[in-house]
């Protein structure tokens, strides 16, 4: 109970600090949206197909550089304010904080999907139609899950690195290439493939375009519940990665005493 407590108040904490800083709409929200624009002009005759496949786009786009700007300038925002020794300090380890504030910004990316959808629905006029609503929302709920255990992955190695904000720029896009998310990955090099498969992102928005998209036959081999089980399996892994690492980061932030140096 007191981790969980720690996980809610982490949660709260992060909220307030993105409502307080109104910078986060423009990478979080407002580039999502553009994207998600200039995808659907690039359709000579854009079908609920094409709304439903940029938008999902968009919207996991947004998911994803939310999650991953949550770990990258995490530890590094608390650096900045001088709240580096109370967190470790505290009771509660390290990783239950960072996941309140990667469950957030994961939250966050839920609404800019929607807000892209209302939008693109509007200015487009084309209807909006899923050809599974429980499937879709069961898919695009552990797809959030699944982002913010990768994110929490790459979060233990931002904790000891002063770089951690050149390496949250840096991987922005390779995920946004190599998971799929605006084009099929069958499109990009064979070498690839191996990668894209190893992030669970990639099964996770295979799923979800299972469930919304009528027809959909340009997805992976393993259909919509063999992409959940492997969306899940990954997922699971890096949480227990996450957890050997950030206990290896706790001892080593504690020997070192240089945590708050940048």
């Amino acid at each position: 109970m007191p981790r969980l407590r720690a996980l809610a108040a982490s949660f709260r904490h992060q909220a307030t600090m993105f409502i307080a800083e109104p910078q986060w709409l423009i990478p979080n929200i407002i580039a999502p949206f553009i994207f998600t624009m200039v995808v659907l002009m690039l359709f000579k005759e854009p079908g609920p197909d094409a709304l439903l496949y940029a938008v999902l786009g968009g919207g996991m786009m947004g998911m994803w550089g939310n999650t991953l700007y949550a770990s990258g300038f995490s530890i590094q925002s608390d650096r900045w304010w001088g709240t580096s020794d109370a967190i470790f300090g505290a009771p509660s380890p390290l990783i239950w904080i960072i996941g309140g504030r990667t469950l957030w910004n994961a939250l966050v990316g839920i609404l800019n999907g929607l807000f892209v959808l209302v939008v693109v629905v509007l200015a487009f006029q084309m209807p909006f139609q899923v050809n599974d609503l429980p499937l879709f929302v069961l898919s695009f709920v552990t797809t959030l899950l699944s982002l913010a255990a990768l994110g929490m992955l790459f979060s233990a190695a931002f904790v000891l690195t002063r770089s951690a904000q050149v390496m949250t720029n840096g991987l922005e896009f390779p995920i946004y290439v190599g998971t799929g998310t605006m084009f099929p990955i069958a499109l990009l090099p064979l070498w690839t493939s191996p990668l894209s498969l190893a992030l669970a992102p990639t099964w996770g928005i295979d799923a979800i375009r299972y469930a919304a998209i009528f027809d959909y036959d340009q997805g992976l081999w393993a259909g919509f519940w063999g992409d959940m089980l492997a969306m899940c399996v990954l997922s699971i892994v890096y949480l227990l990665v996450s957890v050997w690492l950030y206990k290896i980061v706790d001892k080593k932030a504690r020997e070192t005493a240089s945590l708050t140096r940048y």
